[in-house]
């Protein structure tokens, strides 16, 4: 891989979404960890402490976005992770809370076509 590579957390229960953005990431010549779930996503931080940056998904099964975030942050060895939102929904009422909890941007889906959504998480990376 080369300097401009990074290594993605992909955390997305929508498994289309999930498939298709690791293609394109992949495609693009980054290495993904991919979860469906924010309880599979420590353990993936836990066996890869070179991820770069964490696409997180807002409404999951099980925990979801929002208790990850809050999680992730009391946990001093994650606690400086870079976090960018990838949610369906753009309400607003979460933003005071996901900026206190370090969140580096809020991208709503439906605003991106897959290859944009990709160059954006990677050049928050």
């Amino acid at each position: 891989m080369d300097k401009k590579s990074k290594t993605v957390l992909l955390v997305e229960d929508d498994k289309a979404l999930n498939h298709a953005a690791t293609f394109k990431l992949e495609q693009k010549g980054h290495k993904v960890i991919s979860t469906m779930r924010a309880e599979d996503a420590f353990q993936a931080l836990r066996d890869n402490p070179d991820i770069d940056i964490i696409w997180l998904d807002l409404l999951l099964p099980g925990m979801n976005g929002i208790e990850f975030l809050k999680e992730l942050r009391v946990q001093p060895e994650f606690k400086d992770k870079k976090v960018v939102i990838c949610s369906v929904s753009g309400r607003s009422d979460d933003a005071g809370l996901l900026k206190e909890l370090g969140v580096i941007d809020y991208l709503v889906k439906s605003n991106y076509d897959i290859g944009d959504l990709v160059d954006k998480v990677i050049s928050l990376a």
